[in-house]
């Protein structure tokens, strides 16, 4: 039975893990950024297995309209979409752009999910992946993958230090005049930290869009880190309104 609670527990984790890696299986992004220029030639991302892991996985890899969904129905196509991943080695997979349009005027968000499920050993008559007859139990790894279009009209730091802030009621308003997803680390009103939350989708504000804090400070100055390309933190600062 404690084996069953700790298995519950790895499956319901599976979204955001902010390594992007579980049960030694890693995508080497933390995010993806689809920029208009890959339309042809699509985007190579890795996915790695530990040198530590015991077991081959077998692997599927979609993009998937929410995070925690299946509506695998998106522009983007993952090849390859099923591999197997020995111990301690990388597989490239690209993404690519299925003919279609998607909003020219600010970006677009979907997300990137692998599945791994341990292989078990290789069948030495046909190289196939011998399961068996005992359960498997998958894990998985979810980023987000933005498209972003060309000629957005500014750069992705001008879009993080352009967030407005302003009162609402006894909340704070955050907003986002950009054409950029602006994803937030952290948030400080005079020193007072906001709370968030990335289950709640609370800390990624969207093109020419808005988020409001409930029984938040709303005076004041303004402080946040907002996460580039690279999933490092910058840092910004600002006034309420």
């Amino acid at each position: 039975m404690k084996n069953v609670t700790v298995i519950t527990h790895i499956i319901g984790s599976l979204v955001f893990l902010s390594a992007s890696a579980s049960a030694g299986i890693a995508i080497d992004n933390t995010r993806v950024v689809f920029q208009a220029t890959d339309d042809t030639t699509g985007k190579s991302v890795g996915v790695t297995s530990s040198s530590n892991s015991l077991t081959p996985y077998l692997v599927k890899a979609q993009i998937l309209q929410t995070p925690t969904g299946d509506n695998a129905d998106t522009p983007f196509l993952v090849t390859p979409s099923l591999f197997r991943l020995e111990p301690g080695s990388t597989n490239q997979i690209r993404i690519m752009k299925k003919p279609g349009g998607l909003p020219q005027n600010k970006e677009s968000v979907f997300y990137l999910r692998t599945i791994a499920v341990p292989a078990g050993e290789k069948d030495n008559n046909n190289q196939q992946s011998n399961i068996g007859g005992m359960l498997q139990v998958s894990t998985g790894n979810v980023i987000k993958l933005f498209y972003r279009p060309a000629g957005l009209g500014m750069t992705q730091q001008q879009a993080m230090q352009s967030l407005q802030f302003s009162a609402a009621g006894n909340g704070l308003k955050v907003t986002n005049p950009s054409p950029y997803y602006i994803s937030l680390d952290t948030l400080n009103i005079n020193g007072r930290k906001v709370a968030m939350s990335i289950k709640n989708g609370s800390t990624m504000i969207a093109p020419f869009s808005d988020n409001t804090f409930a029984n938040t400070p709303h005076q004041g100055r303004a402080e946040w880190k907002a996460i580039n390309d690279y999933g490092a933190t910058e840092v910004f600062y600002g006034q309420v309104r």
